[in-house]
């Protein structure tokens, strides 16, 4: 929307920004680049907007897409974004009262003249500087900060591997960038779709730092038609968890594993969570259990989780061996999953276990299989979207089982059964059914 001042100033001067295609420039897809046209006081400069579009669906005569498909859409928005800069810079400038010419405004928003033209891995280390700190003072989640440095080093790899360059423009970042960027991650670095799509949303975070700070226009990331798989997401159910409760194991560290994987089972805290888990969370609330009060080490969301009877059995039973305040003596990462595949195989599951695996229990099993509302799982799992909480949880067959049973106690001897009649009932009615078939043959009519 312009403002009363900026419709002034578009009245004292000649600013326009149009669209065109090089249709002499075909790409191998068929589609043709966009080019922005700028003209200040009838003074002309093209910029590439590093977008194409196929022709036939290009109105020249309205300098857009036709606007019907979900991809016509986002370019249309893009394009919009792309003037919104430009016209922006214009009107900074013209207060300031400099002189300004097509060429002028279209070197300094795209940032080709001055310190703000950025590169991917200078964007990238800016992140990543900037990240680090908010890990002590606004408690961010170290997770989230090591896959993004994982994710600076990937790009840096693939920069080498698929360009042959250290470094490229963030100019560089487009439609065809991106595609190829998705097909290194599952071709070179062997990730699954849903891996791969997440990886480009935590790089779409990076890139929107450079779209606020104005070192770039558009948004690529929204010409990319992703999207995340179904996964079957495993559980135990009730008669697995009773197995693994009451499995004997010859070794120590299986037990105490097999111990902490089912504390996971019934609190839903994930691997880092019940390690970081201290005395100091577990609290006596006023309805006189003990609850845990802590919060997610990923997300800092509070969560509040009753303690019932097996957990509290297994925080007493560990009491003391905790290093420092912590409740448990946790493994490491990679030796608790090592030490999960074999109690997997020892007590015969088709699946290995994972803490991921416990959550995804405490969530389908123990919570919603017996009847907590998902609002309550959600808020116990930590999460922010309940739409969260509904890929986690899904209905058991013993929970539909259930569910019917308690219909079958209220809907079953509401309507007793229709009383079949007597014997001489019956032959009375076919008698006077006979009758009146004979009367009706000779003409005659008989009332009861």
């Amino acid at each position: 929307m312009i403002s009363k001042d900026e419709k002034t100033l578009q009245a004292q001067a000649t600013f326009s920004l149009i669209y065109v295609i090089q249709k002499g420039k075909l790409k191998k897809d068929g589609t043709a680049p966009i080019l922005a046209r700028i003209t200040i006081n009838g003074k002309m400069s093209h910029v590439s907007t590093k977008l194409s579009v196929l022709p036939e669906r290009w109105l020249p005569k309205e300098y857009k897409t036709v606007g019907i498909t979900k991809a016509d859409k986002e370019l249309n928005e893009t394009l919009e974004q792309f003037k919104d800069s430009f016209r922006r810079k214009y009107y900074d400038t013209v207060y300031k009262g400099e002189v300004l010419d097509a060429n002028k405004l279209k070197y300094d928003t795209m940032s080709l003249d001055n310190e703000r033209c950025m590169t991917i891995m200078d964007l990238c280390n800016r992140f990543i500087n900037e990240y680090e700190p908010l890990l002590q003072t606004q408690g961010y989640g170290k997770e989230a900060f090591f896959r993004y440095k994982v994710l600076r080093d990937r790009i840096s790899r693939f920069l080498h591997e698929e360009f042959h360059v250290a470094d490229l423009p963030l100019t560089s970042i487009n439609r065809e960038f991106l595609d190829k960027l998705y097909m290194w991650f599952r071709t070179v670095n062997k990730l699954n779709n849903n891996t791969t799509v997440k990886t480009l949303h935590r790089f779409s975070s990076i890139y929107k730092m450079a779209r606020n700070n104005g070192w770039v226009i558009g948004d690529p990331f929204k010409m990319q038609n992703l999207h995340l798989d179904k996964v079957d997401r495993g559980y135990l159910t009730t008669e697995q968890l009773d197995v693994l409760y009451n499995k004997e194991f010859a070794s120590e560290r299986l037990s105490k594993v097999r111990d902490l994987f089912l504390f996971s089972c019934y609190t839903g805290l994930c691997y880092m969570d019940l390690k970081n888990l201290t005395y100091d969370e577990l609290i006596t609330w006023s309805d006189g259990n003990l609850w845990i009060s802590t919060k997610r080490t990923k997300t800092k969301v509070p969560v509040n989780v009753r303690l019932l009877d097996i957990p509290l059995k297994l925080i007493e039973k560990y009491k003391g061996q905790g290093k420092g305040n912590k409740v448990f003596p946790m493994p490491s990462n990679q030796k608790t999953n090592e030490y999960l595949k074999e109690i997997s195989a020892v007590c015969g599951f088709p699946k290995e276990l994972t803490f991921h695996m416990a959550r995804h229990t405490f969530a389908t099993t123990v919570t919603l299989g017996n009847g907590v509302p998902i609002e309550s799982v959600s808020k116990m799992l930590g999460h922010t979207n309940i739409h969260t909480t509904q890929i986690y949880a899904r209905i058991t067959d013993q929970k539909v089982n259930h569910d019917m049973e308690k219909l079958s106690e209220i809907i079953n001897g509401q309507h007793p059964e229709p009383t079949q009649p007597s014997v001489e009932a019956q032959n009375a009615a076919e008698s006077m059914l006979g009758l009146k078939r004979w009367a009706g043959a000779a003409g005659l009519s008989i009332q009861r």
